[in-house]
């Protein structure tokens, strides 16, 4: 869908310290053949300080007061979630609706896995255009803690991160502009996470920590690999050359790929490969030295390349988001000013 309204008025991350995946070789934690495939250098892990709401409320906080916006014109909050909240049986949403907005708008979770922030964009653009409102903000954050996960084996080709990012978008005005955005879906691979693992009343401590590495052997018994890989590569396809040619473009003329923090061998063959994008045109180096985390991958790494002026007036980003289930989203942005911030 193309769009000339809507605007990236403010932008927020939070990531830990990040801690060099070395030190988790020497301890036996990770090994190095895994980190040759992934490239990973370093890891951003939080510490007892850093709760997934309190580092949603930073960044979200950030992503607000650089927009310039009152927090009373923000009429929606979506925070975008994979893994576990910070407690069960509660209303993150609401929180940070509270603690961000001091109780402006309404607020809802989303749980879209790893395209939760990226693919809330396409929950936010009408609800800006129906609601006497100026601007929605979508936060994310994420951490990935024993006993429950066990960041550096849990999935192949990847180490999770933590932290939290925020994108503020705007009717009004913003130092870049959403030109199109796209959504595809394939839920025929949503197994690839599941496996032929039984659904359970409440969770299970003796299901951790999670091994998502054999859900995913389990569902290859199910789907020829070959399938898989045609399905994953056709719908991520669709979406990047839906949101391109909405954008008035082609493909391979973005400045930047901003791209999912995954391991550069399974980045190559999820994402680059497919696409036809040189690694060097995406923000992997940034990610390799701050991990997979979650749904706050993508504006983190649009915040990194904003920060660091990376990126420059008329510049266009194309922004990819990944998420199981299986869904992919993707945004064109055009760079327009330089923020102060």
């Amino acid at each position: 869908m193309r769009h000339d309204d809507i605007y990236i008025a403010g932008l927020g991350a939070y990531f830990p310290k990040s801690v060099p995946v070395d030190e988790a070789i020497v301890s036996g934690r990770y090994d190095a053949a895994s980190q040759n495939a992934t490239a990973q250098r370093s890891v951003s892990i939080a510490t007892d300080d850093d709760s997934q709401p309190e580092m949603a409320v930073r960044a979200g906080r950030s992503a607000l007061v650089r927009s310039g916006h009152q927090p009373g014109r923000v009429g929606l909050l979506l925070h975008a979630v994979a893994v576990y909240s910070g407690l069960d049986g509660w209303n993150c949403g609401s929180y940070l609706q509270h603690q961000i907005l001091d109780g402006a708008g309404i607020a809802f979770e989303i749980r879209q896995v790893s395209n939760g922030a990226v693919g809330a964009v396409e929950l936010a653009v009408p609800f800006l255009r129906s609601a006497d409102c100026d601007a929605a903000l979508i936060t994310s954050a994420e951490r990935f803690a024993e006993p429950v996960w066990d960041r550096w084996r849990a999935d192949s080709g990847l180490i999770f991160g933590d932290g939290a990012s925020a994108v503020l978008l705007s009717t009004g005005r913003g130092f870049a502009r959403l030109l199109s955005s796209a959504t595809e879906s394939a839920p025929e691979l949503e197994g690839m996470h599941r496996g032929s693992a039984p659904f359970r009343a409440g969770p299970d401590s003796s299901d951790y920590p999670l091994d998502l590495r054999s859900r995913a052997v389990d569902f290859i018994d199910q789907m020829d690999l070959d399938q898989i890989r045609e399905i994953s590569w056709a719908g991520l396809r669709k979406a990047a050359d839906r949101a391109a040619a909405d954008a008035g473009m082609a493909l391979d003329e973005a400045s930047v790929y901003v791209v999912p923090n995954f391991g550069a061998s399974l980045l190559q063959a999820q994402v680059l490969n497919p696409l036809g994008i040189p690694i060097e045109r995406t923000t992997h180096a940034w990610g390799s030295e701050i991990g997979h985390v979650g749904a706050s991958d993508q504006f983190g790494a649009l915040n990194h390349l904003v920060e660091q002026k990376q990126v420059g007036p008329g510049d266009r980003v194309i922004i990819i988001g990944v998420g199981g289930g299986f869904n992919w989203t993707c945004l064109v942005v055009e760079i327009e000013d330089l923020p102060e911030w």
